[in-house]
């Protein structure tokens, strides 16, 4: 059996529908010439307005109407505090990561879209323009049906698109993680996939497009390490984390303004996770916890060294994005999207997420 990453979001989302799957409905996949249907807008009052932030929030957003759950792409304009939809997930789809292009006109996303003939649901990688003019379009697809592309992030540049591999096609073995998790890049427009590393997830690339961060997980002991390699995944080297604790579940890394320090996602001193019942009965392994454990934003500089904590906020499924001016973090939780200080200070929410939903926050200008 296939195993996503959140399998059971999207069993829950089907319990949620609790109607019968439309089988012939086909992928999301149109002419670029096509003009996009008009989608709603509304408005959000401005409680950060003291903040005297600007630019957009490009962010993920789920709904539950009755018994029907949906996802959408939503821009939130942090001045007037509008909010349009850019993208509305048909029923059964599923979105699992949104990045925007460095000239701020495209998203990038890993979409599932509803299933048609009985096949596996995929992840692959689509393109929106930010202004919602034009319909999803199908960027390119895995080499295997059954293969998933997830995790994407331009390079600062513009010159590649990096994302993560899920690769079933490897035989399992008894105590090994599976599938696989492989990082490519290609080179736009028409380049050819190239494998930067192996066994690693979360590739997040520097201001100057010079290098990589990404996590390393053992297959076998399914320990994930913080690593920092060359943009072509050459000289990569263990981030060495030291301190009074020093976690064993890192996520989501991403280079500070100036290139010298990570910030990542990590689980707190009291907190582990054990596998729920849930987990259990789909067979999921622990190799990407993001989003099922409570942690809170680290810091440790590039060479390694002592980590510093950040936040306070004890939440799952932590995201960040550098605002356009340097001056801010915007960072998306199971709990809410909310913005601080890039040394984790003055931590104020934005915006709700009472579905719980993980995703991913983008700050446009």
């Amino acid at each position: 059996m296939k195993i996503h990453f959140l399998p059971y979001l999207l069993l829950i989302v089907l319990v949620m529908s609790s109607c019968t799957i439309d089988v012939n409905q086909p992928p999301v996949e149109t002419p670029a010439s096509q003009s996009a249907p008009p989608l709603p807008s509304t408005q959000m009052p401005v409680t950060w307005a003291s903040l005297n932030l600007t630019g957009k929030l490009v962010y993920l957003n789920g709904e539950a109407q009755g018994d029907v759950f949906s996802l959408q792409v939503r821009v939130l304009d942090l001045v007037t505090g509008a909010v349009s939809t850019i993208f509305d997930a048909p029923k059964y789809s599923w979105i699992y990561y949104v990045t925007v292009s460095p000239d701020n006109k495209q998203v990038l996303m890993s979409y599932s879209p509803p299933p048609a003939d009985n096949a596996t649901p995929d992840q692959d990688l689509y393109v929106l323009p930010v202004d919602g003019s034009k319909p999803l379009e199908l960027l390119f697809t895995p080499p295997a049906r059954e293969d998933d592309y997830i995790e994407a992030d331009w390079s600062p540049d513009g010159k590649y698109v990096y994302f993560t591999h899920v690769n079933f096609q490897i035989p399992p073995q008894d105590g090994q993680i599976y599938p696989l998790y492989e990082i490519y890049r290609m080179q736009l427009p028409n380049g050819q996939a190239e494998k930067v590393v192996e066994k690693a997830y979360w590739p997040r690339l520097s201001p100057d497009s010079s290098q990589i961060t990404y996590i390393s997980v053992d297959l076998f002991s399914r320990v994930n390490k913080l690593y920092v390699a060359d943009a072509d995944g050459s000289n990569a080297h263990q981030v060495v984390l030291e301190g009074t604790f020093v976690p064993d579940i890192k996520d989501a890394p991403m280079f500070s303004a100036d290139g010298k320090s990570i910030l990542f996602s990590a689980n707190l001193p009291t907190q582990s996770y054990q596998p729920n019942w849930l987990d259990k009965l789909m067979g999921v392994l622990v190799v990407k916890a993001h989003g099922n454990v409570i942690s809170d934003w680290w810091s440790v500089p590039v060479a390694g060294g002592t980590i510093t904590r950040l936040t306070n906020i004890q939440s799952m499924g932590l995201f960040a994005s550098l605002s356009p001016d340097k001056q801010h973090i915007a960072s998306y939780s199971n709990s809410g999207i909310f913005v601080m200080k890039p040394d984790g200070t003055e931590v104020t929410s934005i915006v709700p997420n009472p579905q719980n939903v993980p995703g991913t926050v983008w700050w446009i200008p």
